[in-house]
């Protein structure tokens, strides 16, 4: 025991040298600290000019005849007719990941006919929104009011105050479906009618005939009242 404590006691016992070594290691380390702080305290970096080339400020790279004016409403023949049409947007006017400067807001916008450009124009409403609300109107056949928008997934009560103002809708260029005549998998695509509802209403057309009236929906018990008044502006009997 005793001759293991030697060698610990030895691995960290230091020399005469050694010790005079480590004092003039820590002065000197510390006397560099020291005049660095000093010499950047003390001396004052000179400041740096940059001059831009004559050849840059003569160059314009927008021509007069490339410019826009954005106090007039953005119309589609101002468009790059060179711009390859990209296809599978639906509607949508405006190709994945390029958007323009948007018209000038405040402009007045059928809702029933406007394209994703057109929506952009509002205020509080960009691409993804625009998207939704042109998805959401294909669905639906066309809007007869502007509150259903609150049905767009996102669109907030708060956006829709804002937009209200600038949107008018024409109810003629909404689609309307032949309930005589309208197949299972077209009606489960409409918003407004769940998949029960659309197997009763056609069950109940094979077993009693053709519907006389819009009213007639009524006599199938799975289409409440509520129901009723949501989707009698989007059917028809022929």
């Amino acid at each position: 025991m005793e001759n293991t404590g030697l060698k610990w006691r030895e691995a960290f016992t230091f020399s005469r040298s050694e010790k005079r070594g480590l004092r003039l290691l820590t002065i000197i380390l510390f006397l560099s600290v020291v005049f660095r702080v000093s010499y950047f305290r003390m001396v004052k970096p000179s400041a740096v000019q940059f001059k831009i080339p004559a050849a840059w400020l003569a160059s314009d790279t927008l021509k007069p005849s490339q410019e826009r004016d954005y106090s007039k409403p953005w119309s589609h023949s101002e468009r790059n007719e060179d711009e390859p049409k990209q296809k599978g947007y639906g509607k949508d006017s405006v190709p994945a990941g390029r958007y323009d400067q948007p018209f000038k807001r405040s402009r007045i916008i059928e809702l029933n006919t406007a394209d994703t450009f057109e929506l952009r124009g509002l205020p509080s409403i960009g691409p993804w929104l625009a998207r939704k609300i042109v998805d959401y109107r294909e669905r639906l056949g066309g809007f007869y009011d502007v509150e259903q928008l609150l049905e767009v997934y996102r669109l907030t009560p708060g956006k829709l105050d804002t937009i209200a103002p600038y949107l008018v809708i024409d109810t003629s260029m909404v689609t309307r479906l032949d309930i005589n005549s309208i197949a299972l998998d077209e009606l489960f695509k409409h918003p407004y009618f769940s998949r029960s509802q659309a197997k009763g209403l056609l069950a109940y057309r094979d077993k009693h005939g053709p519907f006389a009236s819009v009213l007639d929906l009524k006599k199938c018990l799975l289409i409440d009242e509520k129901t009723f008044e949501k989707v009698r502006d989007y059917v028809e009997v022929r």
